[in-house]
């Protein structure tokens, strides 16, 4: 079975392992950013638009999402719209390089629960995981 279709926190080293939800139309910057996230002890599920985002929804739950805000085929904005349709409490994290403010401040009232402006530091990623997934 192919790991990205089982569900669930993943064991390593004998502790759970978050999963992360990582949705990007760029596919270096998407598997940039796989490797870094598993480097750092996370399960990693990418996706290269919102509506195979959903479909990865459909059998997985992952702790926290990561998503782009300007994608084809479903933008960030409706990914956010759709996703807390079904998952009201499930932490977003939204990035983005191109949007204007009024585009994020929109997806922000629809309860995205943190914005990172591309290019940024992958430090500044880790503290929002970090404080949305209240890790150590």
């Amino acid at each position: 079975m192919d790991p990205s279709q089982m569900s669930g926190n993943r064991l390593q080293r004998g502790k759970m392992q978050k999963t992360i939800l990582v949705i990007d139309d760029e596919p270096g910057y998407l598997d940039l950013l796989a490797f870094e996230l598993s480097r750092r002890g996370f399960f990693v599920l990418t996706a290269p638009n919102g509506l195979e985002a959903l479909d990865i929804l459909e059998k997985e739950r992952p702790d926290l999402i990561i998503t782009d805000m300007r994608m084809p085929v479903m933008d960030g904005l409706d990914t956010v719209i759709s996703i807390r349709e079904k998952h009201a409490d499930l932490p977003i994290i939204l990035v983005t390089g191109f949007s204007t403010e009024e585009r994020v401040q929109r997806v922000l009232a629809y309860q995205a629960t943190s914005y990172l402006k591309k290019p940024f530091e992958l430090e500044m990623l880790m503290e929002a995981i970090q404080k949305h997934l209240s890790l150590s």
